[in-house]
């Protein structure tokens, strides 16, 4: 695979290995009696869960559910969750047990956070329900840490009996902290050519000086004018480089002054972001295409070209059905201005 398809698909592909894989020898104890696991029957089941719920005293339960070997957020419209977050707490419940017996004084659930997840809980009171719907497994509530800090109080539903883990479960509160945050990594030495195209009609061209260096040049400098120092033009080739993002939704379309920014791969890949701005924040969508030259090295050019447009595609499939809010400094980048890149001569020579 070529480099920059492999940066953009590196945070896409989520590690789309089945569980079965990598749940397939979770750290258990061979001794463990299984009326001590922490939820008893996971470790049997655990490669076959398909769902998730998980809830915290807010009005909606955080839904999970496994599609095609990945693992999606419901209450974020299908996108795919951080299937390494999925897998660690899958793996923890399935190898965990409940190592130390307490109370089974219902008095004392509320002091243990292990009552059951109510809404109008502060952050400190705040417990967690894990539960497999589909399944006859009971559900976990997750109450506070013990003692050391690296424990947590739990109990069964259905259960008084409150026990204390082997390990400190990590659970998330919010949806957002479930998805998938990573958009993609293309660093500046991977792109040949960055433009930006504002609602206005205003153009910015930056071209990468070689093959080989993260140089850029700024193409159409005004009479009089010079280009801003190098580093501010490799900030705004570097645009795709760690791009996280802060919210998602399906994209439906874009407004009709939405700005454009188009990215080329050095090896033919075109990353074009619509970028726009509302009451929700900045997004953008991608849209993702192969540059296809015409074959002058016969069938080993036609197969270079297949894979290309298949990696094109691929990515595309990924990007193209999403709107990404991103954080603004990003944003800035990619709506940046011609006089942004602009300094009079005298500038240049004071730096």
């Amino acid at each position: 695979m070529k480099r920059s398809v492999f940066f953009a698909l590196v945070a896409l592909t989520a590690l789309a290995l089945g569980l079965a894989l990598l749940l397939s020898q979770p750290d258990v104890d061979p001794g463990l009696d299984e009326s001590q696991a922490l939820v008893p029957g996971l470790r049997e089941q655990v490669n076959d869960i398909e769902r998730l719920e998980i809830r915290n005293g807010s009005e909606d339960a955080i839904r999970l559910r496994r599609s095609d070997e990945r693992w999606r957020v419901e209450n974020a419209q299908d996108y795919e969750a951080d299937f390494e977050r999925v897998y660690q707490l899958l793996r923890d419940l399935a190898a965990g047990s409940r190592a130390e017996q307490r109370t089974a004084n219902p008095e004392w659930h509320d002091r243990l956070g292990v009552a059951g997840a109510r809404p109008g809980e502060t952050e400190a009171e705040r417990s967690f329900e894990v539960s497999f719907p589909g399944t006859d497994l009971p559900a976990l509530i997750i109450g506070r840490a013990g003692p050391s800090g690296q424990a947590r109080f739990v109990r069964l539903t259905g259960e008084d009996q409150v026990w204390l883990t082997d390990r400190d479960l990590s659970v998330p509160a919010e949806s957002i902290d479930w998805l998938q945050r990573a958009i993609m990594d293309i660093p500046s030495s991977e792109l040949s050519e960055v433009t930006l195209r504002q609602a206005d009609g205003g153009v910015v061209q930056l071209r990468a000086a070689d093959e080989t260096s993260n140089q850029w040049v700024l193409m159409n400098v005004p009479d009089g004018r010079e280009a801003a120092p190098a580093w501010q033009l490799t900030s705004t080739a570097s645009a795709l480089s760690s791009l996280q993002l802060d919210d998602v939704r399906r994209h439906e379309s874009a407004p009709e002054d939405a700005g454009a920014a188009l990215f080329v791969t050095r090896d033919g890949l075109n990353f074009v972001a619509t970028l726009f701005e509302d009451g929700a924040g900045s997004w953008v969508n991608f849209s993702v295409s192969a540059e296809v030259g015409a074959s002058e090295e016969g069938e080993q050019m036609s197969d270079e070209a297949a894979s290309a447009s298949a990696d094109a595609a691929a990515v595309d499939a990924r990007l193209s059905p999403w709107d990404f809010k991103v954080p603004s400094a990003k944003y800035e980048l990619m709506t940046r201005s011609l006089e942004d890149f602009l300094v009079d001569p005298d500038e240049n020579e004071s730096d």
